[in-house]
């Protein structure tokens, strides 16, 4: 199903230090329409009665029909938070699309951030022409989200996407966020990436932006760490590939403009099963770090026009 351009949205990206939104219009976000609040910690009422205000001003200049979530966390298909939810405290167990359908007398969609990045690539961002695809968010995690046929593959315990904790070494040389050992995102994330270069180079100081540096200006070393960084990338990627088969993988996340993509596309290539070979095709996003509310809002039109079909 594609979009309704006649149906106004709002989508919402969650975080653990601010929410945003903005007015889905036409096909498109409205950027310079975008609201920025703090978010409010320790209190999922907060949370709720803050969302509901920015809707309702979004609401004074837009024909708003229908609401989307973009948030950190696991979600139910009852718009419910029913798993760890990254730095917003107090937001497990929160019942957000009863609550906020409550407040606001619309239609409300809840989706997790990964998906709805993954969700906005799919419909119109980077990959609005391929079917499946993976996108992955390599950023200061790796994060991940399946789209086909119009749909999120989320799992049956609504956890699926779960990419980054693919482990891809067996050595327990460097610790996941997740607690176990040696997953892809200890070695292909942001923190990997920087983790590698302390490696390399003996000063404390150093992190990606410094790395980045070095690498323009032709240094040997920064070259070295880059290309092993990208070998850790093509190593979880190639193994993705291989389960899934996607037509199209879109990479987003603060670290994707640091990727080599031809040079991540070859060594790729040279990983996955033979079949597979001519079909690699990983491209940039173009949504950027607004892809979870344009997600978000597309969801929220997609199932208005459900309902209405229902």
């Amino acid at each position: 199903m594609s979009i309704n351009p006649d149906l106004v949205t709002v989508g919402i990206d969650m975080g653990g230090t601010k929410i945003a939104a903005a007015p889905f219009v036409n096909g498109q976000l409205l950027i310079d329409e975008i609201i920025k609040e703090p978010t409010p910690q320790n209190n999922a009422q907060a949370i709720l009665d803050l969302m509901s205000s920015m809707v309702k001003k979004i609401s004074e200049k837009h024909q708003v029909k229908a609401v989307g979530i973009s948030t950190a966390g696991v979600v139910s298909n009852e718009g419910q938070m029913i798993g760890g939810c990254g730095n917003i405290k107090g937001w497990k167990g929160t019942k957000v699309k009863k609550e906020l359908e409550a407040m606001l007398k619309l239609p409300v969609a809840v989706e997790n951030d990964a998906n709805c990045a993954a969700y906005a690539e799919y419909m119109v961002g980077a990959a609005k022409d391929f079917d499946p695809v993976l996108l992955v968010i390599v950023g200061t995690g790796i994060g991940g989200g399946i789209v086909f046929n119009n749909k999120i593959w989320r799992g049956a315990h609504f956890a699926g996407g779960e990419i980054g904790h693919i482990k891809i070494v067996d050595k327990r040389t460097r610790r996941c966020t997740c607690g176990a050992w040696d997953c892809w995102e200890a070695y292909a994330s942001g923190n990997g990436l920087q983790n590698t270069a302390h490696l390399f180079y003996a000063d404390p100081t150093m992190d990606n932006y410094k790395l980045m540096d070095l690498y323009h200006k032709g240094d040997e070393t920064a070259s070295q760490v880059l290309n092993t960084w990208h070998e850790y990338l093509a190593l979880g990627m190639a193994s993705v590939i291989n389960t899934i088969d996607p037509e199209a993988v879109v990479l987003s996340g603060g670290m994707a403009k640091f990727i080599n993509y031809p040079e991540l596309n070859k060594k790729v290539r040279a990983r996955v099963v033979d079949a597979l070979k001519e079909y690699v095709n990983i491209i940039e996003g173009t949504l950027g770090n607004d892809s979870g509310m344009v997600g978000a809002a597309c969801l929220a039109n997609v199932e208005l026009q459900t309902r209405a079909t229902v």
